[in-house]
């Protein structure tokens, strides 16, 4: 039986749906003395590359968390340098090994306490980095957890795999040489294979879709396959499903919130890099347009202040690939101004992932965010 899991009382984890992924053969962080380190091994002190937000490789978190049901949950957390996160969760104490690996988008804000957080739709999870190797799990509003249960997670050497269920719940496509699923939380973008079960899937599609190029909102069960990607040192992830549940058209999907959110209007840039902007007069306001052409291709556009840009832009699920941007090239008076806009391109054409923050859509690259819009 699937159980709920949560930090405290208060802190319940019913109801969570989350993407149940297996992630295979991750890269190991090196000791900090040179030597080969052994996957899980306590990681004794940081080297360049291994410091939140700006790591260069996987930096994983192990340890024990509170359990209502079980007597624990054995967590692995592992972030990733381009802002997902893994997580693998053993119940102890169970009849029937229950292991699941769920996966999302992370990230940091340098508080008086840093913290990091795991984003999900159905409720953000909160960590304390207490120190330079330890997080301490938060309840769900950010306050501490009382008690004498363990909920802390000391920094290791990332493991060689993360085995467990895998569930994604997303949109799928099916197109006459592709087969696609964008996973609801963090817009992740997943080819789809499979035996027996992709047939039904592909007559499941046939089904229930509304034309070419819809997507059906579904509930998939199957297993990730790691493999080269299309450029060199990168890898892609497959999901090979072995069962599926459509869900109904009108169920929340996260990233279709974001994107039906970002294709509305203008978005008026409020802070840039963790910096709040001024008050500003509304014509120097820096602001952010999406366009689609009548052909299909899409462009970003608006005011950096006193220059207009405009550029391609990519996106794969909610990932906003990083393309440079023109600009006019008229000289701003103020020359804070000319700084902000020199940082504002930058955040653009470096890329990054988009989410919902309540009303506000955020920007952010890796763990960290990059830029925060409200609606102009």
């Amino acid at each position: 039986m699937q159980h709920a899991m949560h930090f405290a009382t208060q802190h319940t984890m019913r109801g969570w749906t989350k993407l149940w992924l297996v992630v295979a053969t991750m890269a190991a962080c090196g000791a900090s003395d040179g030597t080969v380190a052994t996957p899980g091994e306590p990681l004794r002190e940081l080297s360049e590359g291994d410091s939140l937000p700006v790591i260069t490789r996987p930096a994983a978190y192990s340890g024990s968390l509170p359990c209502a049901d079980c007597s624990a949950i054995e967590t692995t957390i592992v972030l990733h340098p381009d802002g997902s996160y893994r997580i693998r969760e053993l119940y102890v104490g169970e009849d029937a090994p229950n292991v699941f690996v769920s996966v999302g988008r992370w990230g940091y804000r340098a508080d008086s306490v840093p913290r990091v957080t795991l984003f999900a739709s159905a409720g953000d999870r909160h960590f304390a980095l207490s120190d330079a190797l330890t997080l301490t799990a938060l309840n769900r509003d950010g306050s501490p957890i009382t008690g004498d249960a363990p909920k802390t997670l000391a920094r290791v050497v990332a493991p060689t795999a993360l085995d467990g269920v895998a569930r994604v719940r997303g949109e799928f496509r099916y197109f006459a040489d592709a087969a696609l699923l964008v996973a609801c939380d963090g817009g992740r973008q997943y080819p789809v294979a499979g035996d027996s079960a992709f047939i039904r899937l592909q007559r499941a599609f046939r089904e229930n879709s509304l034309g070419s190029g819809a997507s059906v909102l579904m509930e998939m069960r199957g297993r990730l396959v790691t493999r080269p990607g299309g450029e060199v040192g990168t890898q892609a992830e497959t999901f090979v499903v072995d069962s599926f549940t459509v869900l109904a058209p009108r169920d929340a999907c996260e990233a279709s919130r974001v994107r039906a959110a970002m294709a509305v209007g203008d978005w008026q840039l409020r802070a840039l890099n963790g910096d709040t902007l001024p008050t500003l007069d509304r014509a120097l306001q820096p602001t952010l347009r999406f366009l689609i052409g009548e052909l299909g291709d899409k462009t970003i556009s608006g005011n950096a202040g006193c220059n207009r840009f405009t550029g391609p832009v990519v996106f794969r699920g909610l990932d906003l690939v990083g393309r440079p941007v023109a600009m006019t090239r008229r000289a701003c008076v103020d020359s804070l101004a000319n700084a902000r806009e020199a940082r504002y391109a930058k955040a653009l054409s470096d890329g990054g992932w988009f989410r919902l923050d309540g009303d506000l859509l955020v920007l952010s690259r890796g763990g960290e965010e990059r830029a925060r819009f409200y609606r102009r």
